[in-house]
């Protein structure tokens, strides 16, 4: 290497190591990810605006670090994704009420954000639509759980307690009186500890992906109704569902230790599965030593992301925001990728994963299009088939978080 290209090698290297000592983590995938994609509502890489959870979680962190570092720009993309979705009379586009979809929900968890800055009245007429479809979303006959989606009649999966529980308590504290909200929170709680009972595992302390009240589905077992495996991501949509819910339950609510007692259950068993070398966690959380599993970024992110706020909440001790700690550096060191266009990228993201649709006569009486999916049965080689990708935002929104949480600490 001749003098030249030594120097300006040592000089990008300096430049580098400037920028990342200068500027926080949540700010530079923010600003990575407006980059990479100039409009808020293709956020899923889709060629049209979509009304999705998908957009609604990253967006949601973006909003997050907006408030900490008041960048106007920011909060001007996630006021595009508004502008584009909800017209004037507070219609969604592409949204469907008789889907009774719990996905559909967890956008309007974004929407209240917004709201509360910036209270327009079609975003309190969406934010009513969302809550008529809780009101009338079809639930379990024996535990009056929410069914995750009409597809997906009588079961109950970790994913849907994220989408759909956060917003109702949030919302019910902005549209209804304390008294017309209590109900609601009660429900939230009871909904949360139900699954949880429903989805344990007693032999690793984890929580299957779902579990399906007819035990008819393909993939469940025909004797307690469970899928085969605790899903990273599922069990990680599950332990924010806990971390949100406090963050909207009063504080004189009384049943908040429940859900404090949940949580620290719950994180419990997400340290006894973490990776010790890593720092991280596997796609299929259950089996880490089995062939061919791969330690996965999204799940990683969202146990660092909430180990670090329930101890910033002072809901769990050190070892919990210890554990959190040697998570996120574990993120940094393996699954954070700086591009040549000097933006960072988050590697190692299970594109999707879900069980079924399956078809049984139930299933078509709640939805008779419905088509089968025999690919999706919850085996371990199931959840390894699915696409692999960078900067999937079901990630990065948790990644922000977690990078949030560690700028807000170090800034103490």
């Amino acid at each position: 290497m001749n003098l030249h290209n030594l120097i300006t090698t040592l000089l990008l290297l300096a430049f580098t190591l400037q920028v990342r000592a200068q500027r926080p983590y949540s700010l530079w995938m923010t600003q990575s990810e407006m980059q990479r994609t100039p409009k808020s509502y293709l956020l899923d890489l889709s060629s049209k605006p979509k009304w999705s959870y998908v957009m609604g979680i990253e967006l949601e962190a973006m909003l997050d670090t907006y408030l900490l570092y008041k960048d106007s720009t920011i909060l001007n993309y996630c006021k595009e994704y508004i502008d584009t979705m909800i017209d004037a009379q507070g219609n969604i586009q592409g949204y469907r009420f008789d889907e009774y979809n719990l996905d559909n929900i967890r956008t309007g968890h974004f929407v209240a954000r917004m709201y509360q800055l910036d209270p327009q009245p079609r975003c309190r007429i969406a934010m009513q639509t969302l809550m008529r479809q809780l009101e009338q979303q079809p639930r379990t006959e024996a535990d009056s759980v929410f069914w995750h989606k009409a597809i997906y009649s009588y079961q109950v999966w970790l994913d849907g307690i994220f989408m759909g529980l956060p917003y109702h308590t949030l919302a019910a504290t902005m549209l209804q009186t304390p008294e017309a909200a209590r109900p609601i929170y009660d429900d939230a709680v009871n909904q949360v500890s139900i699954t949880y009972q429903r989805t344990y595992d007693p032999k690793t302390g984890l929580n299957r992906h779902a579990w399906d009240e007819t035990h008819e589905m393909f993939w469940a077992d025909k004797q307690t109704g469970l899928s085969q495996h605790c899903w990273g991501r599922a069990q990680g949509w599950y332990s924010m569902a806990l971390i949100e819910l406090l963050d909207v339950l009063p504080a004189n609510y009384e049943r908040r230790s429940e859900v404090i007692k949940l949580l620290r259950k719950d994180l419990d068993a997400v340290i006894k599965w973490q990776d010790s070398k890593s720092g991280l966690w596997y796609q299929v959380m259950d089996s880490p030593n089995r062939e061919g599993n791969y330690l996965e970024a999204t799940c990683s992110s969202m146990f660092a992301y909430v180990l670090l706020k329930a101890y910033r909440m002072g809901y769990v001790g050190t070892r919990y925001r210890k554990a959190g700690i040697k998570a996120y550096q574990g993120i940094l060191k393996h699954f954070i990728r700086i591009d040549a266009d000097n933006t960072i990228s988050l590697t190692h993201c299970c594109s999707v994963a879900g069980l079924g649709p399956g078809i049984s006569e139930k299933v078509l009486k709640a939805a008779p299009n419905v088509k089968e999916n025999l690919r999706r049965d919850g085996s371990f080689q199931y959840y390894l088939s699915e696409p692999i990708r960078d900067n999937d935002a079901k990630g990065l929104g948790p990644f922000i978080w977690a990078s949030l949480e560690m700028e807000r600490m170090k800034s103490k």
